[in-house]
């Protein structure tokens, strides 16, 4: 192994959408993290067991926020698996309440920074309609990982933390024509279209001139609604970007609700 892949890490999504997300991330270490554990116990442990991963190797699990879609397994994987939890003090206040947090827990305020094994984690503010949300830059050697999920808006913020990593995790929640012409009642359409819901395609695909850096190698995009989006329009947008950046050369993946992804190394 040379010292080039030495310093690799992978990424790959357990599944992503509005029933459950969640994603891991592995270095050459040994070591490996999850973020977000949106299933049940017994579909996390399915789900990493297809993927291929070690369950030995998983150190903790990062919360980015409280929404059941990203926090339902967390209790129960956290304490089958003897592994904290890390997440805010605001998040883990609520959740206790709800008597959802597990045995071990690890609270951080957003803009600090902390290391879990060889891996060191940035965590900062995002908008959304949570108690206390946040999006993750992991760090492994000379590598980084952006990953925000769930964004009303990509302030100045969010794209001072998520440009020019290796590997970019983004929400491409929704197709703003298709959102409005669906049945969903016009106070959650408003709700998802808000500047505290959830990042359209466009918006998506227009922040890629800011986001994607020399150092971009890969981009996956998440969260993709199940009724108001579509695979085709987010990957039409996403290559014409890339080709108007002239960043062909960037790998895009469209995570999927149910799918276990390949493993993806940066």
């Amino acid at each position: 192994m040379d010292k080039e892949s030495e310093k690799n890490i992978k990424i790959c999504t357990l599944g992503s959408g509005s029933k459950g997300n969640s994603f891991v991330i592995s270095n050459n270490y040994g070591e490996a993290i999850v973020i977000d554990a949106g299933f049940s116990c017994r579909k996390m442990l399915e789900k990493i067991s297809l993927s291929g991963i070690s369950i030995n190797s998983i150190k903790a699990v990062l919360l980015t926020h409280d929404h059941d879609d990203h926090a339902a397994g967390c209790k129960v994987f956290c304490n089958k698996l003897d592994i904290p939890l890390y997440t805010t003090f605001e998040t883990a206040k609520y959740l206790e309440k709800k008597d959802k947090l597990p045995k071990q827990v690890i609270q951080f305020e957003a803009g600090e920074s902390f290391a879990i094994g060889n891996f060191s984690i940035n965590a900062f503010a995002v908008q959304h309609d949570a108690i206390d949300p946040v999006g993750f830059t992991i760090h492994c050697d000379d590598r980084k990982v952006g990953i925000a999920t769930d964004l009303g808006t990509l302030n100045k913020l969010c794209c001072k933390h998520l440009c020019d990593c290796h590997a970019l995790v983004l929400e491409s929640n929704y197709d703003r024509e298709m959102l409005y012409n669906s049945d969903r009642t016009l106070s959650l359409k408003r709700r998802i279209s808000g500047s505290s819901g959830h990042l359209d395609n466009a918006a998506a695909a227009d922040a890629l001139g800011i986001l994607l850096g020399d150092r971009t190698q890969f981009l996956m995009l998440v969260h993709v609604s199940g009724e108001c989006n579509s695979p085709e329009i987010i990957d039409n947008l996403t290559v014409n970007s890339l080709k108007n950046l002239q960043k062909e050369h960037v790998k895009r993946y469209i995570a999927c609700q149910n799918d276990v992804s390949e493993w993806f190394e940066i």
